[in-house]
């Protein structure tokens, strides 16, 4: 249950970042838009694969037995 709240405030502060991101890089309003989905699913997939590694070094360099 935790873990979809968690999931659910990243998606939600992800948006605004993404957004703003798009609006400031497109020239235009309707490319800023159609970029949207693109540039929302690679933000939450690098992050997803950043988490994924941060564990994986956790994991394997931080545990303690």
């Amino acid at each position: 249950m935790d873990l979809w709240v968690h999931i659910a405030l990243f998606i939600l502060l992800a948006v605004p970042i993404v957004v703003l991101g798009a609006f400031y890089n497109e020239q235009d309003d309707r490319a800023a838009l159609a970029s949207l989905p693109r540039r929302l699913g690679v933000f939450v997939f690098s992050c997803a694969l950043l988490t994924a590694v941060m564990l994986f070094c956790e994991h394997t360099f931080a545990a303690v037995s």
